[in-house]
């Protein structure tokens, strides 16, 4: 997760090393993204088939080495490829913590347990930029992909001591031309929103009728790589709608508030990650507190107040950004957002594998995932696009920035009225804590 920010703070050195060619640095940055979000249904999917820990092992590989490709890139050419090979080395990471969690923690912590991992990500959102910001300027770029490498090292170690051997699937054939459509077919949405081509709506309507043969292929291969029966599930398909529905609203808002504080308020990056930092505590706090919640008497409640905290927050930041107010004003509805992406993130990804059987739930996990990477790209396209119509610069004060949050506050209201769908689980017993693991 820090690894898609920590590039922010890096792209005038990126530029340097691209030789002044700005698109170079910039595939630099979004080459990551691109393969992360396509191969992530195909990594959930494999995890099933041959172990997440396996799984999980072999990403932790992928990405020490690639990251160490970083690094000691010398050209653009060197640099783009292995940021490709860090998105691989994403993607096979990201899905199997879910399907760990789900095999090794019974129903009533689960919750308790994704909260935790959801306030690791909330955090890597300031630890990018403000982390980033900090071994730039004092070791240089290079030094803010080297220091993955210990990092993965260390993972490796205690995943093999401590991660139990979940069981993998039934041993058959990975759905290659189900791993070919959908691959492609997200690669093509994915470039079409981060790429700065002329053909970008010529990549998005390929892809999705990429992915509408994919579903149709899927519905009729024996052994699906998407199995259709997660969408027959309610509990699966509110969820995960509502889980995309919260990084939509969250990328979108990102995008406005470091506008506004990098042009109207002439602040510097660590201005805006400082900005951000209450949001990510807030969230980081609250993630644990609402998978408890969720543990106890479901989630149902929970996400309905976190989208209601969304768009309250994204609604006061507009109306504070309208009236100019300084940095430290602005915090405040930012900490209020926190509060409620902490409600939802890890309440909406125990919703969503309530009712699996635990054969599905790693291919759930790949497609959940996606979803959310494909949603906060949206997120960011549509709020990018109602900016431009405006001023330079895109600042809240304008018009077409008021509107940008208007909509986004007003998406996560009615994500929050649809939460109302969702079934209302019984309370679970209490239960002691668990002292061990291991299988």
């Amino acid at each position: 997760m820090v690894d898609t920010t920590v590039v922010q703070v890096m792209v005038p050195d990126l530029v340097r090393v691209a030789g002044g060619n700005l698109d170079h640095a910039l595939w630099a940055v979004n080459g990551f993204v691109l393969t992360y979000a396509a191969l992530l249904i195909t990594a959930g999917r494999l995890g099933g088939l041959r172990g997440p820990k396996v799984l999980l092992l072999a990403g932790l590989v992928v990405f020490a080495l690639a990251s160490l490709a970083c690094g000691l890139s010398s050209s653009s050419a060197q640099l783009i490829a292995a940021r490709l090979a860090q998105g691989v080395g994403g993607a096979l990471i990201v899905p199997q913590s879910l399907t760990i969690i789900a095999t090794v923690f019974p129903k009533e912590r689960r919750g308790m347990a994704l909260g935790v991992i959801s306030a690791t990500m909330a955090l890597a959102a300031i630890i990018g930029p403000v982390g980033g910001g900090l071994v730039v300027n004092t070791w240089g770029w290079r030094w803010a992909f080297l220091v993955n490498v210990p990092i993965c090292v260390v993972a490796l170690v205690l995943t093999l001591l401590w991660v139990p051997d979940a069981p993998s699937g039934p041993r058959q054939a990975l759905d290659w031309p189900g791993v070919a459509l959908a691959t492609a077919g997200l690669v093509a949405i994915t470039y079409s929103l981060i790429g700065r081509s002329e053909f970008g709506s010529v990549f998005a309507v390929a892809g999705v009728l990429l992915l509408v043969l994919f579903v149709w292929w899927e519905r009729r291969y024996k052994a699906p790589l998407m199995p259709t029966a997660l969408f027959r599930r309610r509990s699966f398909s509110l969820a995960g709608w509502l889980a995309c529905t919260q990084f939509l609203v969250l990328s979108g808002l990102m995008l406005v508030v470091s506008l506004h504080v990098r042009g109207p308020l002439g602040g510097s990056a660590i201005d805006t990650a400082l900005v951000f930092l209450p949001m990510a505590v807030t969230a980081g706090l609250v993630s644990p507190l609402a998978g408890a919640i969720t543990d106890r008497a479901g989630g149902r409640l929970v996400i309905i107040a976190g989208l209601l905290a969304m768009g309250v927050g994204v609604a006061g930041f507009a109306v504070l950004a309208a009236e100019s107010a300084s940095l430290a004003l602005l915090a405040l509805p930012l900490g209020v957002v926190g509060c409620g992406v902490g409600l939802v993130m890890a309440p909406a990804s125990v919703e969503a594998v309530s009712e699996l059987p635990p054969s599905l739930v790693p291919a759930a996990s790949g497609v959940l995932n996606t979803g959310r990477q494909v949603a906060g790209l949206l997120g960011v396209a549509i709020t990018g696009a109602l900016l431009q119509t405006g001023t330079p610069g895109g600042a809240p004060t304008g018009t077409p920035a008021g509107v940008a949050l208007g909509l986004l506050a007003g998406i996560a209201l009615v994500a929050a009225v649809s939460g109302l769908l969702l079934r209302t689980r019984p309370a679970q017993p209490e239960v002691l804590p668990v002292t061990s693991v291991t299988s």
